[in-house]
This record gives structure tokens, sequence and C-alpha cells, in this order.
């Protein structure tokens, strides 16, 4: 039997632990306290399968790339790699578990295209056997090519999914419901649609002239041509949201930049204008000095003749007692007290109090050259700092200049991203106003409901019910014999009610039986499926009809009990549970357990973590 088997689920990342988890081949359960990271594997496995976009969660901040290792039908091991951010695959044909990574073998679209074979869908379908099947897309008989991502749902269940009020075989979108519903019908009798051959619909002409249907449809193609290569509109409203996200905290950094860029400017004009002074005060005080030098050498020039003059008088006498060198009187007839235009006292007199006033004037101006000469080495320092802080600020404000280009050149790639974002969720919001418009004209639902239902044989409904009442009898449902799957509402009926009008607990537990019935029923037949079943939180939050769904407590023992043994025992392929709920009962040896602790103790949870950190690093609400 052609089906795929699950190896491990790894995140590797630069300077960080691989976070792992590895599968076995039959049974394995992950099971511990809420915000452990269980949700994210089952999220990751499905982005692993093709989905568009991982889920965001703090953990794998530093983690870039995620490893799923395959072992195919054929035993081949084949490791598929893809970026955190989505895009394509890399196919590596070894397990891999850590990096760093090398060139891939092969590389796979992650979008389905069924006329190239380089995509993901197309290689799982292959493996498996599902490749180039057909499936009916409306009650006109259009079909589709089967997609893996029209499978996916079947076999990766999330808690929410598991709880809704969908029926277990459709995802809840109007527009591929009918699709859904001919999936489930590929796998209930081994049947696709390619042998359908489209036919008008007669009420559909009586309602809405050709002209009419021509011009939506064909505005209809050409939106769905430009749309092609295009992710989804949920997917495109993500990357939205994760752009504006971008571009307000691009705009901050810019603003910041900017911000930073005249402060720095201001700043710089400033310590040029220091600058400038300093060197206008250091010419000043350099013409200051070259004065003063020339008074000093001045003072130095007067005070030598002085001292000449007095040398000299003192070598003629004209400074000493005795015959007046000027009139040539003896003491004795000398007039004292008369004065005498020669008198050599006071001319010594002068002499002597001029040079001392003139040494006074010198040894101030001393006083004054050196403060001068203090001020100018003080404009040297200042002018220098001055200078080595200005080309500090024109070097930040040349880095400023560059960050804030490149800020502003990734700006504009982010609104540019954005733009073109907006524009293809207006052709997906053309797409679906011309949707509704054909829904108003022509109502299609019932006629395609019924079409596909009736596409269903009754031998298939009766023994897929057999094997869905099986397996809740094993559980120890109630009245596990009045549980049938119903074709025409595509839902599981428990007591006389669909699994829609149950509360949350039964649906959760019926979505289980109805996901791991599937499973079995295709391989006991040799139909294809892709050979495991993974389920988040099947039987935490089931209790018992006669019991208060809203009362608090364990889902009954019994019910856990009778889970955990059938699926060890009696479920076909790999199955794969993440769970709240601790087994009452000791598992056999084939079963993998993998006990996440939220304690520093043992391990932590999906993603390593320092124990000091604790449950802080943890935000999956829904593990």
């Amino acid at each position: 039997m052609l089906q795929l088997r699950l190896l491990h689920l790894t995140f590797i990342g630069k300077n960080v632990e691989p976070a792992s988890v590895a599968f076995g081949p039959a049974v394995t359960l992950v099971r511990g306290p809420s915000d452990t990271g269980k949700s994210f594997i089952v999220d990751a496995i499905d982005f692993m399968l093709g989905a568009n976009a991982l889920k965001e969660i703090p953990e794998r901040e530093d983690y870039s790339t995620v490893l799923l290792g395959l072992e195919l039908p054929d035993t081949t091991v084949v490791t598929l790699s893809r970026s955190v951010d989505g895009g394509n695959f890399g196919v590596y044909y070894s397990d891999v578990r850590e990096g760093p990574l090398g060139v891939p073998d092969d590389t796979l679209a992650a979008k389905h295209n069924p006329v190239a074979l380089g995509n993901v869908s197309r290689y799982l379908l292959n493996a498996i056997g599902l490749d180039g099947r057909k499936v009916r897309k409306n009650a006109r008989n259009e079909t589709d090519s089967l997609s893996f991502r029209n499978v996916a749902h079947l076999c990766v269940v999330d808690e929410t999914q598991m709880q809704a009020e969908v029926p277990p075989a459709l995802t809840g979108s109007y527009v591929t419901k009918t699709k859904e519903m001919s999936v489930l019908k590929v796998f209930l009798q081994d049947e696709d649609d390619s042998s359908l051959i489209p036919v008008e619909s007669k009420s559909e002409l009586a309602k809405l002239s050709n002209a009419k249907v021509d011009v939506v449809d064909r505005l209809l193609r050409e939106l769905e041509a430009q749309l092609s290569d295009t992710p989804e509109a949920s997917d495109l409203r993500d990357q939205l949201a994760r752009l504006n996200v971008s571009i307000d905290q691009q705009s901050g950094s810019v603003s910041q930049l900017v911000e930073r860029r005249a402060t720095v400017t201001k700043q710089l004009g400033d310590q040029q204008r220091q600058f400038a002074a300093y060197e206008a005060e250091w010419g000043d005080a350099n013409a200051l000095k070259n004065r003063f030098d020339i008074l000093s050498e001045r003072y130095a020039s007067d005070l030598a003749r002085l001292a000449t003059v007095r040398e000299t008088g003192m070598l003629l006498g004209y400074f000493t007692a005795g015959t007046c060198v000027f009139c040539g009187a003896e003491p004795a007839n000398q007039h004292k007290n008369t004065a005498c235009e020669g008198d050599t006292s006071s001319f010594g007199a002068a002499v002597d109090e001029q040079a001392r006033r003139t040494r006074v004037l010198a040894d101030d101006l001393q006083a004054t050259i050196a403060d001068v000469n203090d001020r100018r080495q003080e404009l040297r320092q200042l002018a220098r700092r001055s200078d080595a802080s200005r080309k500090e600020l024109e070097a930040s404000l040349v880095e400023l200049e560059e960050s804030l280009a490149s800020d502003n050149s990734e700006l504009k790639d982010l609104v540019g991203k954005r733009a073109s974002i907006e524009r293809f969720l207006s052709l997906y919001d053309q797409v679906e106003a011309l949707e509704k418009m054909k829904r108003i004209v022509v109502d299609e639902s019932t006629a395609e409901t019924a079409a596909v239902a009736a596409s269903v044989s009754l031998r298939a409904q009766r023994e897929f019910s057999a094997e869905l009442a099986k397996r809740l009898a094993a559980w120890g449902f109630p009245t596990p014999n009045d549980v049938r799957y119903d074709a025409s509402s595509q839902d599981v009926v428990a007591g006389d009610q669909l699994r829609s009008s149950h509360g949350k607990g039964v649906r959760a537990i019926l979505h289980a039986a109805f996901t791991l019935s599937l499973a079995k029923y295709c391989t006991d037949r040799e139909i294809p499926h892709p050979g495991f079943v993974v389920l988040d939180t099947p039987v935490l939050t089931y209790r018992p009809p006669d019991q208060d769904p809203l009362a608090d407590g364990e889902p009954p023992r019994h019910v856990v009990d009778g889970f955990y043994r059938d699926i060890q025992r009696q479920a076909t392929g790999q199955v794969i549970v993440m769970e709240n709920t601790d087994p009452t009962e000791p598992l056999d040896d084939q079963t993998v357990e993998i006990v996440f602790t939220a304690k520093e103790h043992g391990r932590y949870g999906f993603f390593p973590v320092d124990g000091l950190r604790g449950a802080k690093r943890h935000s999956d609400p829904r593990a």
C-alpha cells in the first residue's frame, strides 16, 4: 500500500539548538500541559504539507528553517525543507536533522499546479497514488485537479478544527464545499470525477441569460488568470497585516533617523561655529603676542640704553661728588640750594627712576605675554578637540545618511509590496463580488450537495458508518451503533443529532473517530490514503452526555483508556496525538511517548528553553 510516514519535525537556525520531535512508526503521543508547543507541532506539520503560513510564536523567533523527514512508500527517506516565512520547498534525499544545510537535491513549488511536476502537492500525491485525480467542483459537472491541500484536512486536524461545528469532511469554505465533498468520495470508494462531462443547467439558463453568464464567467476567468500564481486571500491579508506592522516600524525607524540627523546636523553646525571662534581668537592672540613681543623688545632696548647712560655717567663722574663736571665749581663754591641745570645727582636719580618704571612695565608685560601664551595653548587644545568632535559628527552624519538611504529604500520596497498585495486583494474582492452575484441569481448549493451525495454509494456509506461505530464502541462512547455517516449533510449523526448540534467535547471525539475510521477504512480496502493521522486534543474536552459540559474535571477514564488501547491495537498506518491528559494505563512498547513538562526538569516543550525563563517564553494559547 502506498503510504507516507512522518519521521521527524525539526526547526533549525543560527546559534540555536535544533528543536525536534521524532515520530514512531505506529503511535506517537505528545502529551503535557498547555503552552508547551503541542498545537504548534500540528500547525508546523500542516505548513510542511503545503499550507501557506506558519503560526508566529515568540519561541520560533531565532529559527529560520523547518525540516520534515518523510519515509516514502518505497522506504526511501527524504527531508523537506522550507523557510519559516513560507515559499518553495527544498528536497534532500537523506535524513537531515541539523544545519547548516547544503544545496537541496531538488526544489518544489508550494502551490499546486496540475500541469507541472515540480510542486509539493503533486510530489506527495504521486507518492500515495493520487496524482492526476479529478474532482467535481459544481453541479454542472465541471472538474478540478485534486490538490494535496484538498486532502490535508482529512489527516491533519488541529484543535480548532476538531471542535468546530463544520462537518469533518469540510473546511467551512463555501467556494470549495463541492470539491471537498467529492474528495471524500474518492476516499470512500476510490473513484474520482474524471469521467464527468460538463453540462449546462437548464434552471440556470431559465434564471440568467447567456449574455450575463458569459460576461460574469469571462470576468472571473480573467481575474483567476491574474491570480493564478498568487497566494490565497487569507494569506494575503495576513501578509498585509504583517507588512503594515513592518511599515509602521520602518517609518518609525526612518523618523528616528531623520530626527537624529537633524540633531547631529545642528551639533555639527555648533561645533563648526565653535571651531571658527577658536581659530579667530587664536589669530587675535597671535597678533597680540606679536605686538607684545615688539613692546617687550622696546622695553629691553630702553633699559639697555638707560643702563648705558648710567654706566657712562659713572665712568665720567656725572653721578659722584667733587668738581662740577658742568660748571667746574669746587665743592666749596657749589650752590647746593640753587637749581643747576647740570645737577648730576638729580640726573642720576632720573635715570634710576626711569629704569625702575621701565622694568615694572616690562615685568607686567611679561606676565601678560605669559597669560596670552597660556590662552594660545588652551585655544590649540580646544580647537583640536573641537576639530575631532566635528570629524566624529561628520562621520556620524555620513552613517546616518547611509542608514537613512537604506531604510528609505526598504520602506519604499515595503510600500511597493503593500500596494501589490492590496491590488491582488482588490482582485479577490472582485472575484468574491462576482461569485456572490452568481450565487444570488443561481443558487446551486442544494443541487451540488445532492449531486455529490447521490454519487456516494449506499454500500460505501454503510461500511464507513460501521467502521465509525466500531471505533466509538471501542472507546466506550454511548450508543455507538446509533452513529452513522450521512452523505447528504456530509456530517456524522449521533443520537439522531448531527455532530454540529452536540457540544464541543462530543464534536471533538466524533471528529477524531471520523478521521481514524477513514484511515482504517482506506487501508483495509487498499484505497490510497496519506497513511498518517495527526490529531490535536481529541479527548480532553469530552464529557458524557449526562454530564454538564461546562463542569470541571477530567474526561471519563474508560473513554481515555479505550481511546489509547484502540489506537495502539487497531489503528493502521501512523497515528500522532497531541493531548493534555495522561494515559491511565501503561502504553505498549511500540508507542513513542514524548512528554513536555513546562518545568525546568525534563523536556520543557517543543522548543529548547532556558529553565530560568520557564513558561514566560511560551505563548501558544491552543497548545
